[in-house]
C-alpha cells in the first residue's frame, strides 16, 4: 500500500508539472473576409525588435538593412509610407541627419497568430511586437520629447512591416 501511494504521488507530481501542448489564446484577429484567427503567446521575439531599435540608435544602417525584409512596409505617424529595404534605410538616414533622434525603449509586448490574408498555404504565422519608446529629437540644438508606439510584424527573424503612432509631450517648466 505504501509503495502504491509513493508511485501515485510521483505520477501526480510529474503530470502536474507538464506544460500544456497548446498555446495560450489571448485574442483574435479578423481578416477582410470576416475569417477569425487566434492570437496566441508562443515565442518571445521582443529581443529581435530591441536589436532593431538598438541598430537605429547605433546608426548601424547595414544591420537595419539586414533585419528588414526585402519588401518591408512602414507607415509613419505623419502619413509617411515607405516600401522596400533600400527606401527605408535611406529614409532613416535622412531622418537621423535632420533630427539626431534617439530611442529610449520603455516596454514590449509580443504575440503570434496566423496571417489569414497570407498567400502561404498552410497559412503563414506572424509574430507581432507592440512597443513603447520615448524619442528625443534634437533640431537646431533644441530637444523635443515624443512618445511612440510601434506595431511590428516579424516573420522568420525579418521585419515585414510596422506602424508608428506618436504623441508630442509638452515641456514642463
Amino acid at each position: 500500500m505504501k509503495k502504491l501511494l509513493i508511485l501515485l504521488s510521483i505520477f501526480m507530481i510529474s503530470t502536474s508539472c507538464e506544460t500544456p501542448e497548446s498555446s495560450q489564446v489571448i485574442g483574435f484577429s479578423i481578416n477582410n473576409d470576416g475569417e477569425r484567427s487566434d492570437i496566441t503567446i508562443e515565442t518571445d521575439i521582443t529581443d529581435i525588435w530591441l536589436e532593431y531599435i538598438d541598430a537605429h540608435n547605433d546608426r548601424d544602417y547595414v544591420k537595419i538593412a539586414e533585419m528588414n525584409s526585402e519588401d518591408i512596409k512602414v507607415w509613419g505617424p505623419a502619413g509617411q509610407y515607405i516600401e522596400g529595404k533600400e527606401a527605408h534605410v535611406e529614409f532613416v538616414k535622412e531622418w537621423v541627419q535632420a533630427t539626431n533622434v534617439k530611442w529610449t525603449p520603455q516596454w514590449f509586448i509580443n504575440n503570434s497568430g496566423e496571417n489569414p490574408d497570407s498567400s502561404d498555404k498552410p497559412l503563414g504565422v506572424n509574430n507581432y511586437v507592440t512597443s513603447g519608446h520615448q524619442m528625443t529629437f534634437t533640431i537646431d540644438g533644441v530637444e523635443t520629447i515624443f512618445y511612440q508606439v510601434h506595431d511590428a510584424v516579424i516573420r522568420d527573424g525579418k521585419i515585414i512591416t510596422f506602424n508608428v503612432y506618436e504623441q508630442q509631450r509638452a515641456v514642463s517648466e
